[in-house]
């Protein structure tokens, strides 16, 4: 039988490697001396410490992995991805994902990993460690890195701390940052900076990514998307961003909350959003409004604030309503969206209260563009 396989050129084997997961083409170095560095040449890696964790086998499974086999396990991981960085010889990485979420890490291993990568002109690298030591991310990824695009920092063990004055990242277009920690107050700020073209911003943050009273500014002039959750009692936020088109935003919208320059925002999310002296959005089309049943009363004020909105999502999350007043402020003054231009309304968690049926006979009575409105309920527990 002929190897038809094994004649196809090494770039399109490696294309198709990166299909597989880490244990399944690192197995392929075993089958000729062909096939013996291919999967070092794979484009797109996908490292996950977990698939090389201990696990039990039929005859042993209430037995618990020990510190030797943890050990182990560690050590064969650390040392595939090393031999994968080792035997490079510099060929081009797209897409570079490290997951170490449970075993305890060496962060000079994560370190020397990121360095290799860089040094092969990687795009996009994606990080996540949850476990073990914190790891300061190593000052090659901020002096070197002039080929990567996207970068995504998931865990509370990875500390942020860019240097003050740098375009770090020329040609970072995506920034995720999921629960990770600032080293300093004015961390998350520096690292903006360095991404002088950035395009698409995610931050989550809770109480225990940041341990004081933080401060998120958001100056960016070329950002167009941003996904903000921030889990925090206290902080203070300044959005200036003028050619943003989307927001997703979840926290507490008050007066510790400055947003300047949106005049380009087509479509919002907004959770949890409070009455505050927001700005008008004139060219706001869509709009998500999700609320508890304390807030929801505040639609109004950003239905006159969105004088272009053409469709609105009420989305009225369910809660213990026993002890709650259910009140709806009237349109006393109807906004302009509801005379001209709202053609689609869903009210999602509707409960048939005396304020919501309130509000379904505004919306009908002075919305007289509406082509569709749906009313939804979510399910009884």
């Amino acid at each position: 039988m002929v190897d038809r396989i094994s004649n196809l050129p090494d770039s399109l084997l490696s294309h198709i490697l990166s299909f597989l997961k880490i244990k399944e083409y690192v197995a392929t170095s075993i089958l000729s001396s062909r096939w013996k560095l291919v999967w070092t040449l794979v484009p797109i890696v996908e490292f996950d410490a977990n698939e090389f964790k201990w696990k039990s086998s039929s005859s042993d499974k209430e037995q618990s992995p020990n510190q030797h086999q943890d050990q182990s396990y560690r050590f064969r991981f650390a040392h595939i991805v090393s031999r994968f960085c080792a035997l490079r010889n510099g060929n081009p990485i797209q897409k570079f994902r490290l997951l170490w979420r449970s075993l305890d890490y060496d962060p000079i291993h994560v370190d020397t990993w990121i360095r290799a990568t860089i040094a092969c002109g990687l795009e996009e690298l994606d990080l996540a460690i949850c476990s073990g030591h914190p790891f300061y991310l190593p000052c090659t990824l901020f002096s070197y890195s002039k080929t990567l695009v996207v970068l995504k920092l998931s865990g509370y063990k990875i500390v942020v701390n860019p240097p003050s004055l740098s375009l770090s990242f020329p040609r970072v277009k995506i920034l995720h940052l999921q629960l990770v920690k600032y080293a300093k107050q004015d961390s998350f700020s520096s690292l903006l900076r360095c991404c002088p073209v950035l395009q698409d911003l995610s931050v989550i943050a809770d109480w225990f990514s940041c341990f004081w009273n933080y401060s998120f500014k958001i100056i960016v002039p070329t950002l167009k998307r941003l996904n903000l959750t921030l889990n925090i009692e206290l902080y203070k936020l300044v959005i200036n961003a003028p050619a943003l088109e989307y927001l997703s935003f979840s926290g507490l919208l008050d007066k510790h909350v400055l947003l300047k320059n949106l005049s380009n925002l087509v479509e919002a999310c907004l959770c949890n959003a409070s009455g505050f002296d927001t700005p008008m959005f004139h060219n706001l089309a869509f709009l998500n409004f999700c609320v508890d049943s304390c807030m929801w009363h505040v639609l109004p004020l950003f239905l006159k604030r969105t004088p272009n909105l053409a469709v609105l999502i009420l989305d009225k999350y369910a809660q213990d309503e026993s002890s709650i007043t259910h009140e709806w402020i009237r349109l006393l003054d109807v906004p302009k969206c509801l005379l001209s231009h709202l053609s689609a309304f869903h009210f999602k968690g509707f409960k048939g209260f005396n304020d919501e049926l309130e509000l379904v006979r505004e919306i009908l009575k002075w919305a007289r563009v509406l082509k569709k409105m749906t009313i939804s309920s979510y399910p009884l527990d």
